[in-house]
Formats: C-alpha cells, structure tokens, sequence
C-alpha cells in the first residue's frame, strides 16, 4: 500500500469513527432526555408546568419531594412502604433466580450425561415462547394454593433456572478450569463442596453482574406483582397506580418517578466497569 491510499484510508476511517460518534450522541441524548425532562418538570408547580412544559423552573419548588413520601394508593400503601416491599422482593427474588441458574448453568456446563443438549435446547426454546397464554393458569394456580398476594409466591416464580442469566453463567462455567475440581476429586470432595467451595467462588465476578442486571429487572418489576401481588405493591407497580390517581398533579408524580429511579442509577454507576467486563467474559467466550 502506497502512502497515498494509507492516507487516504485513513481519512475515510476518521469520516466513519466521527459519523458513528455523532450516532452514539445522538441516541444517548434521546435515552437521556426523557428522564432530563421528568427531572426538570419534578421542580415546578401544578400551573407552572402546564404554561412552562419544556423550560427550566422558575421557582425550583421542593415541595413535590417532599409531599412525594406521603403518596399512597387505594389501599394505603405508601411511598416508603413500597420501598420496603421492593427492597424485600428484589432481594429475595436476586437470590433465589441467582442460586436456581447458577446451579443449573453449572449441571449443564460441567457435566456430560442423557438428555443434556436437548435441556440446553429447551432452555433457549423457552425463552422465545411468550408468558402471556398461560398467564390465566397460572393466576388460576396461585389462586387455589394461596400464593396470591404472598411473597412467597413471587419467591418461586424466580426459580425457573433458565433466562439470560443462566446464559451468561453458562459460558462463564464452561470456561473455568477443571482441574480444581480434578484436585479436589482426589482429597475426597464431593460434588456439592466442589460447587460450593470451589467453582462458586471462581465464579464470584460473573455472579455479581449477572445479579446486580437481575436485581435492577426485579427492582423495576411491574407486571409480576401487578398480576399476582397487587396488596404487596413494590415501588414500580406504586408509581403506575399513583400516576393512574394523581390527577392532574404531573410534577409530584415525576418526583416520586425520580425517587424509584436514583437507586438503580447509583447501582448501576457504581458497578457500571464490573458489570461490562463480566458479561462480555461470559457471553464470548462461552
């Protein structure tokens, strides 16, 4: 290659890294308006907004914070209940769907036996078959066994063991050394203490992405409790009934919608690098 055409391709590869940059901008701007914008209007008055929809405040009004913790639906459950309620599902659910995959991405990854590709073959099948047509029996169930408005209830519906996190677990598993194991097979381990004391601390860095995305998909859970736990609202099914209720009162609604999002924001900050680096080891490389 001449230094012209080097040149010259380098030109063209600078005009193409620049229009895809100036891409990028544009889509993370329109991700980043909409909560801009419900930030903004969260400072203004009922009458402001509605002569002032796309300005920046004039009074900078607090009070739509404030008044936000007192907000309640029909059956009394406030902003600070709903916390509570989110906090408790979203722990319980990440760790049960956690433990279900993670042993079920192990099984599959490590262990060669009847049946095994076409469990791995169901497990991704499953995946594309929508919920909605056995939703109805599934209510109907819950319903008879009194699960209905139960954590427990939404405890167990974490428990399939398949999804996208047993994916990404999956391919972590299968690219961990087997020769700790072979090791401890020799000092007389068994199957569970290898799993345990072994592989799940090997594979500590992809359990914690994988749990904080599931954390931040249970946290903002709407329609599993809306169909099977309404009377134990979490903060995501709360600010859609209260929105429903609210009125006309939009700047206090997108309070209490910021206030159901800074938790997931501050999370995902925090673990942004970890959650990046884990997923790809685990997607790729699998």
């Amino acid at each position: 290659m001449t230094r012209k055409n080097h040149i010259r391709r380098s030109g063209a590869d600078r005009v193409f890294i620049w229009v895809m940059f100036a891409v990028f901008v544009v889509y993370a701007v329109s991700l980043l308006f909409p909560f801009l914008w419900c930030l903004m209007n969260s400072f203004k008055g009922r009458q402001e907004f509605f002569y002032n929809v796309n300005g920046l405040p004039i009074d900078w009004v607090t009070d739509n914070w404030k008044t936000s913790f007192t907000l309640s639906i029909d059956n009394g459950i406030t902003i600070p209940k709903m916390y509570l309620n989110s906090v408790i599902l979203t722990v319980g659910c990440t760790f049960f769907s956690m433990f279900s995959c993670s042993a079920t991405a192990y099984v599959l990854s490590k262990f060669d036996f009847f049946g095994k590709s076409a469990i791995y073959t169901a497990a991704i099948v499953i995946m594309m078959i929508p919920t909605m047509g056995s939703m109805a029996a599934m209510y109907r169930l819950y319903n008879n066994i009194g699960l209905v408005n139960t954590y427990t209830g939404i405890f167990l519906m974490s428990m399939g063991g398949f999804g996208s996190g047993f994916l990404l677990l999956y391919g972590y598993y299968k690219n961990l050394s087997w020769t700790y194991a072979e090791a401890a097979q020799i000092d007389g381990a068994g199957h569970f203490r290898i799993y345990f004391g072994i592989m799940l601390p090997m594979a500590v860095p992809a359990l914690v992405s994988v749990g904080i995305l599931t954390a931040i998909g249970y946290w903002n859970d709407y329609f599993t409790v809306y169909m099977y736990a309404p009377e134990k609202a979490n903060i995501a099914y709360g600010i859609q009934r209260i929105s429903s209720e609210a009125g006309e009162d939009l700047p206090q609604i997108f309070a209490a919608m910021m206030l159901s999002i800074l938790p997931v924001l501050v999370v995902f900050a925090c673990f942004q690098k970890t959650i990046m680096q884990n997923t790809a080891v685990g997607g790729v490389k699998g």
